[in-house]
Order: structure tokens, then C-alpha cells, then sequence
């Protein structure tokens, strides 16, 4: 009986400590996720700052949304913020994904005119190969920032485009995939932003 009652402790104190166990476990995955997901908010703020000058951003109102469209590279929900002058919206940022990257998806932030006009743009996340595709990369390299002014008419709109196919922007030596993925995620992501009206109500 004794041993028995022994057995039945150890078990007991071993179920407390597994649970305890699992607790902190948990606890931690929860602490480390907040802090990836806050990280991330404040890469986003970040690269926002960087695409939309402070003298807009700081006196225009912001709203922000989740919307899927295909136009966006898939069908997850994206984040959109319009940003709204004088009660009717002016501007829009959307994160969209160029899906068909040399190494994966990749990642980006478009803000835009309404009207087409692309105010600047940038990466967000990518797994292109370093010292060649990773100069989609602000910090390895100027070029996300040619698209900058340009305008997207329509889709048959050659202006985003490669300089290959008769367009403005420049691959990259022994790269073609990777900017040329990046270039038409930005011109199908104009599109999305030009049937924005279409979509919301712009007027507050």
C-alpha cells in the first residue's frame, strides 16, 4: 500500500510539473508571437513612412481595411489604408505578394493616386537569392525606388513594365524572375487601387 501511495504521488507531483511545464511553454510562445507580430507592425510603419512623405501622411485622415482580390497576387486578406483629404480618399497603400518570385513569394507595399499615380513602393518580406535578386531590397539597393511617379493607365499599359518588354524599369544582371515578378505584382496592385472607387464608398 505504501508504494502504491508512493507511485500515485510521483505521478501526481510529475502531472504538476508537465503541466507547469506546458504553461510556461505557453506563455512564451504567446509572449514571443505578440512580439514577431509587433515587430512587424512596426516594420510596416515603418516602410509606410518611407513611401508616403510626412507632410501627407500627417495631415491626411486613415482608414484601414482587409480585402482579398486577385489582383493582390492571391486570395489571403491584405491590408489596405486609404487615406482621406478633405473627406474623399486621396491615397491608398496595400500590402499585395508577387507570387511567382525565383525563390517564393514575395512581399510588398504599393502606395498610389487614386488616379494611378504610384507614390512609392517597397519589399516587404523576400527570399531571393543575396547578391542578385535582393536588390528588389531597399537596403541593398535604390531600384524599388524607379517606380516612384510612374503611372499605370490601364492593363495594357506598357509604362510598368521591364525595359525588355518596352517599359521603364531595369532587371538586374543575371536576374530576370525577380524584378520582373516585383514589376507586375506593382502594375496589377495600380490596377486594384484604380477600381478602389468601384469598390468603396470615398466620401466621409
Amino acid at each position: 500500500m505504501k508504494h502504491f501511495k508512493k507511485i500515485l504521488k510521483n505521478s501526481f507531483i510529475m502531472s504538476i510539473f508537465s503541466i507547469l511545464s506546458l504553461c510556461v511553454v505557453g506563455y512564451i510562445n504567446y509572449i514571443t508571437e505578440n512580439q514577431i507580430k509587433n515587430q512587424k507592425e512596426q516594420e510596416k510603419k515603418m516602410f509606410i513612412q518611407q513611401v508616403i512623405p510626412y507632410s501627407i501622411y500627417n495631415t491626411y485622415k486613415e482608414e484601414k481595411y482587409l480585402v482579398s482580390n486577385e489582383l493582390l497576387g492571391d486570395f489571403k486578406k491584405h491590408n489596405l489604408w486609404l487615406l482621406f483629404h478633405d473627406k474623399i480618399a486621396k491615397i491608398a497603400i496595400v500590402e499585395s505578394t508577387a507570387p511567382d518570385g525565383y525563390s517564393g513569394s514575395i512581399y510588398i507595399l504599393v502606395a498610389a493616386y487614386l488616379n494611378g499615380k504610384i507614390i512609392g513602393v517597397r519589399v516587404l518580406s523576400h527570399k531571393e537569392t543575396p547578391g542578385i535578386g535582393d536588390k528588389i531590397d531597399i537596403s541593398i539597393s535604390n531600384w524599388i525606388t524607379k517606380f516612384k511617379n510612374l503611372s499605370v493607365i490601364n492593363e495594357k499599359d506598357n509604362n510598368v513594365l521591364l525595359k525588355k518588354y518596352g517599359g521603364q524599369i531595369d532587371q538586374f544582371t543575371g536576374a530576370t524572375i525577380t524584378p520582373q515578378a516585383v514589376t507586375n505584382a506593382i502594375k496589377r496592385t495600380v490596377i486594384f487601387v484604380k477600381k478602389i472607387p468601384l469598390i468603396f464608398d470615398l466620401k466621409r
